[in-house]
């Protein structure tokens, strides 16, 4: 799939999720501290919404070797889980905090961590964006 097809793709997924979820903590929806799962009754955190988008464009044969998950440290200074895209002209994230699909570096978020596109049970370290220094020890 061209770029030029993907990102309205992604865009329409990104807004779909986002609008088919109602947030809520693991707590509320499973009754644990912290469950990574598809949305429970169309209820869930940030991964939550992050596995329902990666497992909507699975499904909707977007190839497995463009997406992964990424935990980040949004805005605020939270934890944060998203969904990563990636095309010829960049990594883009699907987030549940935003409307629209943008570039990694155009959100603000320090990247920590990331599946590997090619092996998402592999997880390695990214550190990149505004607060990576404070994580990397320099």
């Amino acid at each position: 799939m061209t770029d030029d097809k993907a990102m309205p793709f992604l865009q329409k997924v990104n807004r779909q999720v986002n609008a088919g979820v109602t947030p809520a903590t693991d707590a509320q929806t499973s009754g644990k501290s912290e469950y990574w799962s598809l949305p429970i009754n169309n209820k869930g955190d940030c991964e939550d919404y992050a596995l329902l988008k990666l497992k909507t464009l699975l499904g909707a044969g977007f190839a497995s070797n463009k997406l992964a998950l990424s935990v980040v440290i949004d805005r605020r200074g939270n934890n944060h889980v998203v969904l990563l895209a990636r095309l010829r002209s960049g990594d883009y994230v699907l987030d549940n905090l935003a409307g629209k699909v943008k570039p990694w570096a155009s959100t603000g978020y320090t990247f920590l961590a990331s599946q590997n596109f090619n092996d998402r049970s592999a997880w390695q370290v990214t550190l990149a964006g505004p607060r990576a220094d404070q994580y990397s020890g320099t």
